[in-house]
């Protein structure tokens, strides 16, 4: 640094802009490294979402899960049935009951006998169906989400990340840092500037240029006290829109205690009045 003091203006200008350059190639590699990270994080992501959709295709096209599907059926319809079935066993109750009736056998008969007819018929039909349902029962399949957990642990699934095209934008990557780095390494090695005012460097060419300052002292100096006074102005601006808003308050608060010494006066007037109505 203090051997750049030494250095002629124009010198120093050019020197500031090879800076302006170079932070701009690097910040224009940042920006390209971001895009190629993101389309990565995305290739992967797609590539993973569409694994997952072609698992859950296979699982519903499977010949497990359609016998699982179809027993799902036939048990609906076998409860939707139960009503019919015991308004059928009522029916059928009541014809023997008639029956019996015609028979000649007592009240109390027939009606003990159209209970146990009636309950006979309905626990044949229950251990029926449940005889039917086991024999048709399929094979037990695994759910839909084991099924997906579990290829998410394949060899495929994991193998998405190191897939062709994610390894080449990778290698894309490396070789965008290797060039972000080796231009930093050249960067700190040319310019004058100290690191933290690189990204200001047509700040302090503007200075040089405008007879503001005649070397970089006098530049970074200019510059930190003008960002001294850019503070100082923002400070005062934010005092000021404080100060504002508590005048606004302070008078919005006079106004609410204006209106409510009002509504106190008009209340003692009515009470006044009905004081004198009482007397």
């Amino acid at each position: 640094m203090s051997e750049m003091d030494y250095l002629a203006k124009n010198d120093l200008i050019e020197n500031l802009r090879l800076t302006n350059e170079m932070i701009n190639t690097i910040d224009s590699y940042k920006k390209d490294r971001l895009k190629k990270s993101e389309s990565l994080a995305l290739t992967i992501e797609s590539t993973q979402k569409e694994y997952v959709a072609a698992v859950k295709e296979k699982y519903y096209e499977s010949e497990g899960y359609k016998a699982s599907q179809k027993y799902e059926e036939l048990t609906q319809n076998i409860k939707d049935f139960r009503e019919i079935v015991i308004l059928l066993d009522l029916i059928i109750g009541v014809l023997f009951s008639y029956l019996f009736f015609m028979l000649g056998v007592n009240f109390l008969s027939v009606l003990f006998l159209f209970l146990i007819l009636v309950a006979f018929v309905y626990v044949v039909y229950c251990f029926g169906v449940k005889y039917y349902l086991n024999k048709k029962r399929p094979a037990a399949i695994q759910s839909l989400e084991c099924v997906i957990e579990e290829a998410k642990t394949s060899y495929d699934y994991q193998h998405i990340q190191h897939s062709l095209l994610a390894n080449h934008l990778r290698d894309e990557i490396d070789e965008i840092d290797q060039q972000i780095s080796r231009l930093e390494e050249e960067l700190a090695k040319k310019t004058v500037l100290p690191e933290k005012y690189r990204y200001r460097s047509k700040e302090i060419i503007w200075y040089l240029e405008n007879l503001v300052a005649d070397n970089l002292k006098e530049a970074l100096s200019a510059l930190i006290e003008d960002d001294h006074r850019k503070q100082m102005k923002q400070m005062i601006e934010n005092q000021n829109t404080e100060i504002k808003h508590l005048k606004e308050v302070s008078q919005q608060l006079v106004e609410n205690n204006h209106r409510l010494a009002e509504q106190l006066e008009n209340y003692q007037q009515r009470l006044n009045q009905i004081e004198d109505k009482k007397k």
